[in-house]
């Protein structure tokens, strides 16, 4: 029985010489060796260096000091519970109960006040806040405990602030309530057992060992404890120690800075140390020092062996330190700059790197660590640790990046110790707990459906989900699961009745009150059924909150609902096993209290508290291993990077509990996150052997604006120059280096903004070679590719130079440039439908007019998706999920709708009954009321185009449909649906939005086809709610054929085409000027470019968005605006034969 330490500033040394104790250690073969880790990837790295050492790890159990203390209790102790209650998510349930029988006190009144709150969400909180205050305090001031327990303050005479006194009344009652506890703490116990009856405690321990690795954080009462095991048992200390020397009494730059200005006589004696060691090493100085007070308070000799060494990590132990990164460890491992001596230049072993943004810190990383792997021999991805500040949004940005790489640059990452809301199930889950607590809205409706974890358990695919989404839109699935949520018309449950009789009818009607919805029928009605499971639960859930129930009716419910989801899920199986044993760990935890009775916002919070206590820790793997910071403590790799090191995200803002009284009392040994952070930057410095790569956001993306790095960063910088300078004074402010610019002071290097920029590939710096194409065309003078660029291109030029559409089938040339192959061609045809030819004759390809109108409408949409497959989100946002829950423009498309069916006859007032049952428009009599006024202004609207007295002469009955459209033209069969006619035999187009470009347009497509097809008649007519214009379209062919022209050359090249701001432009100045003067026409003219101007880029207080930020529009141009001029030269080209064609005094204010 014996305490052995060992100090050693060497990791991997000292994980050989613990292998070695546990080698030589009596016992069986298989008998288990307990190691207290910091953390639990530590021990998996330990069990991997023994299986390295040994071929196999069987026996090594690493275990956290907290759990270990417990087992050695009841050991000792019989009769205390297998786990501890006094852990947090037990003994909130007790003190859930205890706060709802506060005493009648003065000193109660501001927690009284704070229980009596609505809901037992604010009491569970409070719960769960006074139960990690006891943690802390079992820990780090059990004198306050034993103080309390004999009805005492915790310090001196008077109570530490207004929380003391109740605090000190529920620990009293928490010590008679819980099971299997007397009102002594087991602690107390087991240390009066080792004082006064060692033999018992021999007799319980006989044979036990125990080994501490790494800097285990313990109170210094725990640290005590251990030392007093060891007179019963083995007790190994194996703690890694930065510094050779006695360096407890190390300041930081604050405390120096006290002493040269309090004391200049002593300053003198802190001179030629390393700073960072003060500055960073707080807590590893603390636990050095607790280390040694075991050795002096049981006057044993601690071993180490490497204190002798000259320079840590060096082959050979005389060679002076080779670069910045081993000088740094040198300085620290001596506590003196000496090792400085001999470098006088920054180098490569430690890099500083900023970027603009979290992905393009990631492009960055990548290009350092493939220098790395080039640079360095033999350097493997497992030798390769990634330490993140953020580790939630740098994962996704680093596998992003290193997953989209090509395979010959390609890196693999594993990604560990994220928050278990990153599972895709659990996330899931905790969506589905949430949904029954609120009115669920459509936006969170589609996150959840599209989740992966919902995909795999409802059997959907995402193009069946997009079908899902798009049958709840046309629904009206808004808000609410239910009519409870206060929304029956656009509730779930409403939308999915209109589906079902969808589904039944097999078409659109009206069944009583129930508006059909078509769509699911068929095959495609498995995926409403799929809904249908998911519904189920969510209707057993919403039944479950409308009251509070204990925890054991939520687990239950909870379980069924969620096995009634995901039990199928395969690929998620893993993530569903720690659902249920989330759930299985709430009902055991709560078991001390089964009375406790939650709401259902209750439950779901402390079910997300229970899925976080599993959450998954962070492990070395066979490849890059990307973790949060602080979570390997000392593990060694040949390359530690160091991702998102910005000011304010690192070192980290700690929590403050205005409960936690130990702020008010603070001592030595207390654990204070901004210092644990400091100490883990310094170990993972520490940690690199070869290189030391550090990543941080040094420009804004937006404004390229400069940001700060974290101060540490700051700090290594500023005394790596100082060092390199010969000891001058750091500086505050880091110096900026442009990449790839060279430089021999240690500098923050900035990478520019884009990955295909110039400057990565000078010097041959940049290793992303499918940037070095565009790099090289951005590199051309602008004017060599002004060609190209959209609304720069003239169209002049590019017809005399052959790029412009006009091959004799209609097809036109797309050339893209590449990299060495030069210029290759692409056809992209029209949208085409039809079947095979007769024999001799030759094929016509079906071209609805819809197709040519989507392309002139849209030609930025049309673009991305026909020639490089892009989908993008919709154009119209998701309706809203608060009142009112429908806007205008659904207002419009019903009136739309409405003039449609009048103008086929359709009766009035069974059109007024259905579209009062129409989701769009709202419930109850307002409904009604809505109806009406849309199905009287459609009927207006219809009767003035037909040019007859009112809305009761409109035609009534069911006609027949007339026969398609159809004309010939250049191998092209053109079709459409016949239009309504006027008493003239015209045609007519009735639009119920205000005059804007997609009606324009289409009319004078179905104008042009018409005659095309019927020859001399009626000129066509287009009314619209503010504008009557007749479309004479006296050259049908030649309007048609540049039509298909342009929509061909659109669906080829991106185009600066604007079809809104033209019109506006052309609305405005086919104005008449007033006086009819030159100076009048000059005032229209820039009346017209500043209207088209607002309609392009849009203005602050316009009733909509402009059209350059569309998202297709955004695509394409980004941040980039378009020259106006040139965009309105083109438009011209494009739509002004339309104008030709329509009838003189057309003008007026355009539609926004």
């Amino acid at each position: 029985m014996a305490l052995h330490l060992r100090f050693d500033h060497r990791f991997e040394r000292l994980a050989d010489a613990l292998l070695e104790s546990l080698e030589e250690a009596p016992g069986g073969p298989l008998a288990e060796r307990t190691v207290i880790v910091p953390s639990i990837g530590v021990g998996r790295w330990l069990q991997r260096r023994e299986a390295e050492r040994f071929g196999v790890s069987a026996r090594l159990r690493p275990e956290f000091a907290g759990r270990w203390l417990w087992r050695t209790m009841r050991s000792v102790l019989p009769g205390l519970p297998a786990r501890s209650p006094f852990e947090p998510g037990r003994a909130c349930w007790v003190l859930l109960e205890l706060l709802g029988e506060l005493p009648e006190e003065p000193g109660f009144a501001l927690v009284r006040a704070r229980v009596r709150q609505s809901g037992s969400t604010v009491r569970l909180a409070l719960a769960e806040s006074v139960a990690a205050c006891f943690d802390r305090y079992l820990a780090y001031r059990r004198d306050w405990l034993a103080r309390w327990q004999r009805g005492l303050w915790a310090e001196g005479e008077a109570p530490l602030g207004p929380h003391e006194a109740w605090q000190r009344w529920l620990w009293q009652r928490l010590l008679e309530r819980l099971p299997d506890v007397r009102r002594e703490h087991p602690y107390d116990q087991f240390v009066r057992c080792l004082e006064h009856d060692d033999a018992q405690v021999r007799r319980a321990l006989a044979g036990t060992r125990v080994s501490l690795f790494g800097r285990v954080d313990l109170s210094p009462e725990q640290f005590a404890l251990f030392g007093r095991l060891s007179a019963s048992m083995d007790v190994s200390l194996f703690a890694p120690d930065p510094c050779r020397e006695l360096w407890t009494d190390m300041l930081d730059a604050r405390s120096l800075a006290r002493v040269r200005a309090q004391r200049p006589d002593v300053a003198w004696l802190y001179e030629g140390e390393p700073s960072l060691l003060g500055n960073w090493g707080r807590a590893q100085r603390d636990f050095v020092a607790q280390v040694l007070s075991l050795e002096e308070r049981f006057s044993v000799q601690a071993e180490a062996p490497g204190r002798d060494e000259a320079i840590p990590f060096a082959a050979s132990g005389g060679m002076p330190a080779a670069d910045c990164l081993h000088a740094l460890q040198a300085a620290v491992f001596l506590r003196s700059d000496a090792p400085w001596r001999g470098l006088h230049a920054a180098d490569a072993s430690i890099v500083v790197a900023g970027a603009h943004g979290v992905v393009r810190e990631a492009e960055v990383l990548h290009e350092a660590l493939l220098e790395s792997f080039e640079s360095l021999p033999g350097l493997a991805p497992e030798e390769i640790v990634v330490y993140c500040a953020d580790i939630e949004s740098a994962a996704v940005a680093i596998e992003g990046v290193f997953a989209s790489q090509p395979e010959a640059r390609r890196i693999p990452v594993a990604v560990s110790g994220r928050a278990p809301a990153a599972d895709p199930l659990i996330a899931a889950v905790g969506a589905m707990l949430s949904m029954p607590l609120q009115a669920v809205g459509a936006a969170a409706l589609e996150e959840w459906l599209r989740n992966p974890a919902v995909m795999e358990a409802l059997a959907v695919e995402a193009a069946e989900v997009e079908q899902l989404l798009h049958w709840f839109e046309a629904a009206g699935a808004r808000r609410g699961l239910d009519e409870a949520d206060g929304s029956p018309k656009h509730s779930l449950a409403a939308a999915t009745d209109r589906l079902l009789l969808g589904a039944a009818l097999g078409s659109a009607g009206v069944v009583g009150d129930l508006l059909a919805v078509p769509g699911a029928q068929g095959t495609r009605a498995r995926v409403l059924d799929a809904w249908l499971r998911a519904a189920d639960a969510l209707s057993a859930l919403r039944d479950a909150a409308r009251a509070p129930r204990p925890l054991a009716e939520w687990c239950e419910t909870a379980r069924e609902a969620i096995e009634s989801v995901f039990g199928p899920a395969q690929r998620h199986a893993a993530s569903l096993q720690r659902v249920r044993e989330a759930l299985a760990d709430l009902l055991e935890g709560a078991a001390a209290s089964r009375a406790a009775v939650l709401d259902a916002q209750a439950f779901a919070h402390v079910f997300v508290q229970a899925l976080e206590e599993g959450a998954g820790a962070a492990m070395p793997t066979g490849a890059v291993t990307v973790c949060p910071i602080g979570s390997l403590p000392g593990v060694p790799f040949r390359v530690v990077c160091l991702f998102g090191m910005d000011e304010g995200a690192f070192p980290r803002r700690g929590s403050r509990d205005e409960l936690d009284l130990m702020r008010r009392a603070p001592r030595f040994g207390d654990r204070l996150a901004r210092v644990d952070d400091r100490g883990a930057f310094l170990d993972a410095v520490l940690a690199a052997r070869d290189r030391l790569v550090v990543t941080c956001q040094s420009r804004n993306p937006r404004d390229d604006t400069a940001l700060n790095p974290s101060p540490l960063v700051a700090e290594l910088l500023g005394y790596l120059s100082a060092r390199l300078a010969g000891g001058a004074a750091a500086s505050f402010e880091p110096v900026r280096r442009r990449h790839p610019d060279a430089g021999d002071a240690p500098a923050l290097v900035e990478h520019p903004l884009h990955p295909f920029s110039l400057r990565n590939f000078e010097h041959a710096a940049s290793r992303a070679q499918q940037w070095l194409s565009t790099a090289r065309a951005l590199a051309r003078p602008l004017p060599a590719r002004a060609a190209g660029i959209g609304a720069l291109a003239d169209v002049e030029t590019m017809e005399s130079a052959g790029t412009m559409a006009g091959d004799a089938d209609g097809a036109v040339r797309a050339e893209a440039a590449t990299d060495a192959a030069g210029v290759a061609e692409a056809r992209v045809p029209l949208p085409a439908s039809g079947g095979e030819a007769a024999p001799g004759r030759p094929v016509l390809h079906t071209i609805p007019i819809e197709a040519l109108r989507t392309a002139l409408v849209e030609p930025a949409a049309t673009w991305l998706r026909e020639a490089l497959g892009v989908s993008l989100p919709r154009e119209v946002p998701l309706s809203a999920d608060v009142e009112p829950l429908w806007s205008a423009d659904d207002e419009r498309v019903l009136m739309q709708r409405c003039v449609e069916r009048l103008l086929a006859g359709e009766d009035v007032d069974r059109l007024r009954h259905e579209v009062g049952l129409d989701p769009r428009t709202a419930a109850g009599a307002a409904g009604r009321a809505q109806a009406q006024a849309i199905v009287q202004r459609a009927a207006a609207l219809v009767a003035d185009a037909l040019s007859l007295p009112d809305a009761q002469s409109l035609p009534r009955g069911g006609a027949s449909p007339a026969p398609a459209v159809e004309a010939t033209l250049d191998g092209r069969r053109l079709v459409m649906a016949a239009p309504a006619l006027d008493a003239a035999g015209g045609p007519v187009f009735v639009s119920a939005f205000p005059l804007g470009a997609y009606a324009l347009i289409d009319a004078w497509l179905r104008a042009a086809l018409w005659r095309l097809a019927r020859g001399e008649g009626a000129p066509a007519r287009l009314v619209a709610p503010d504008a009557r214009l007749g479309i004479a379209c006296a050259d049908p062919q030649h309007a048609l054929r540049h039509a298909l022209d342009w929509a061909q050359r659109i669906r080829c090249e991106p185009l600066a085409l604007f079809p809104r701001t033209w019109l506006r432009h052309a609305r405005t100045l086919a104005r008449p000027a007033r006086g009819g003067t030159e100076e009048a026409a000059q005032q229209r003219r820039i009346a017209a470019r500043a209207r088209a101007r607002d309609t392009l880029l849009g203005t602050a207080f316009g009733p909509g968005i402009g059209e350059l930020a569309r998202p297709a529009a955004q695509a394409l141009f980004r941040d980039a605006e378009p020259d106006l001029d040139r965009v309105l030269a083109l438009a011209e080209r494009v739509y002004g034969p339309i104008l030709d064609d329509l009838d003189a005094g057309w003008g007026g204010e355009a539609a926004p």
